[in-house]
């Protein structure tokens, strides 16, 4: 990942002076997240039950996209995009039922997301100054998240930690109204966006456990997050400030 993201930087860095931005653009740009993240019980509970079982986690990540930017000619611009979006966030927990959570001393525990998407987004701006500032209307990102229930221990100089895979879930983002970027005409972009996000998983399915050895291990099948009673609701909000450059004509 470290790779993909310096090569990235690399591209954008030697292809300024040749970036320009016109109708037909292409656009890439790195970004980083602050995410806040809810999950929670579905099914036969009561109003009581659902509260104690949210768990809330707050924390941040990046996000890479790459795609086509579409934008109209004139004082009054509209445009939209379509692109691919890669993102990784990395939450620490923070309440429990509504209650701030504390942690042993030594012991972490959060939830890591990773998700790829491809959406487009809609947006209106004019031509101010030296470049375009653009803000969004509204976008649709569909895709797929997995990710991981992360809880580690330290003792002393011995560190442990567990993964709980939260399994693969169907991704629907929505890119909330009033993200802005101002893109310069030398192809500079700045912006931040804001989006939520929702998963939709395949039901999980009773814990198998198989014997590997002097190991036992648990595998299940279908995604922690969904909305049938054996899953939990899963809501993200992310709030994203990104860089690039658009290159056009």
């Amino acid at each position: 990942m470290k790779n993909l993201v310096l090569l990235l930087a690399m591209m954008l860095i030697s292809s300024a002076n040749f970036a320009a931005v016109g109708q037909h653009n292409f656009q890439a740009t790195v970004g980083g997240n602050m995410n806040y993240t809810t999950t929670g019980a579905n099914g036969d509970y009561t109003a009581d039950e659902k509260k104690q079982s949210k768990q809330e986690f707050f924390g941040g990540g990046f996000d890479v996209t790459l795609g086509y930017l579409y934008l109209s000619q004139g004082s009054l611009i509209h445009g939209f995009d379509t692109k691919v979006r890669f993102g990784m966030n990395f939450s620490p927990i923070s309440k429990i039922g509504g209650e701030e959570f504390e942690l042993p001393e030594g012991m972490n525990m959060g939830l890591n997301t990773t998700s790829f998407s491809v959406g487009s987004t809609y947006m209106l701006g004019g031509k101010i100054g030296e470049g375009r500032l653009m803000v969004n209307v509204l976008g649709l990102n569909l895709g797929y998240l997995t990710g991981n229930n992360k809880i580690s221990f330290k003792e002393g100089e011995i560190t442990s930690s567990e993964n709980m895979k939260t399994g693969n879930s169907f991704l629907v983002g929505i890119e909330l109204p009033l993200g802005t970027q101002y893109i310069f005409d030398n192809g500079f972009s700045l912006g931040f966006s804001h989006r939520l996000d929702f998963a939709l998983g395949k039901q999980s399915t009773e814990s198998k456990e198989t014997i590997e050895g002097n190991n036992t291990t648990s595998t299940q099948d279908g995604s922690a997050f969904g909305y049938k009673e054996s899953q939990q609701n899963y809501m993200a909000y992310n709030l994203t400030v990104s860089l690039g450059y658009v290159f056009g004509k």
